[in-house]
């Protein structure tokens, strides 16, 4: 009885000692440069980019169809920034939120976008 006791008092503190240092890691899910940017005809709104790049070690995808809505975070730097400094050429990071369509080019829709400076 003592020891199965003592087995679940050690199970316990190692769920609970997992549980207090999670943290939240956001996987790259491509780098690369924008080559299209597609708007909303009507209201000109950007909706969607086109990002292509090699997969890389921290990467998933070569090529992503990127959405772009009211939750997504652009940055440049540490600075956020509107969805109009997005232009064809820039070098970006892209963080999906949740999954993505594994077509080619997969689609997702963007967590964060940040734009990378030289």
């Amino acid at each position: 009885m003592k020891k199965l006791f003592s087995l679940l008092l050690i199970i316990s503190m190692i769920l609970s000692i997992t549980a207090c240092s999670k943290e939240e890691t956001e996987t790259i899910g491509i780098r690369g440069e924008i080559k299209e940017i597609y708007t909303d005809e009507e209201e000109m709104m950007v909706q969607s980019i086109l990002v292509e790049g090699p997969v890389e070690d921290d990467t998933m995808y070569e090529s992503a169809s990127v959405k772009i809505n009211n939750n997504t975070g652009i940055y440049r730097g540490d600075e956020k920034v509107t969805v109009e400094e997005l232009e064809e050429g820039l070098a970006v990071e892209v963080i999906f939120d949740g999954a993505v369509e594994e077509s080619y080019p997969v689609q997702g829709t963007a967590k964060k976008i940040k734009i990378l400076v030289d």
